[in-house]
């Protein structure tokens, strides 16, 4: 019996810790999109960054509602924060923002592109590694909001 407690704390954390990478990620592209349509004039490249800031806050709300909240394991916990620092360090929009800030709207998008595809694999693979239910449905909620976005940003390239 107490194995089967154990088992159910260890899959909580780990959903929790899924949860938590992709809500960073998310605070970070919300953050940059919230910035970077600021410093924009092309309409349709506002009307894609202005559907990025939709989306992101769409899944910041889903992931961080009163339900998502639960009190993590001081090794979960050590986990997170390891996982946190590697996360940082994959996903830059520097790249990207260098070519907007020069004008080169499709180049930097395709740079953007290339990273919402990268967030979009994680949402997938953290969909498969979810073990409650809810959280999977949550998860897989975003990443079609994700995919989304990645097919639009891809027919503004198209054009």
């Amino acid at each position: 019996m107490k194995s089967n407690v154990v088992q159910h704390q260890t899959d909580i954390n780990t959903d929790i810790i899924l949860i938590d990478e992709v809500v960073a990620s998310s605070q970070h592209s919300l953050a940059f999109y919230t910035q970077a349509i600021t410093a924009i004039d092309d309409y349709k490249l506002k009307r894609i960054f202005s559907m990025q800031i939709n989306i992101y806050q769409r899944i910041l709300a889903l992931l961080t509602s009163p339900q998502q909240h639960m009190v993590l394991s001081s090794t979960a916990q050590q986990t997170l924060s390891a996982r946190a620092r590697q996360t940082q360090k994959h996903a830059t929009y520097t790249q990207a923002q260098t070519l907007l800030h020069q004008e080169y709207f499709y180049e930097g998008v395709a740079h953007l592109i290339n990273i919402e595809q990268g967030r979009l694999t994680v949402l997938k693979q953290a969909v498969k590694q979810a073990h409650q239910p809810h959280t999977a449905q949550n998860l897989a909620e975003s990443a079609a909001w994700l995919q989304s976005s990645c097919d639009e940003m891809t027919s503004f390239c198209r054009r």
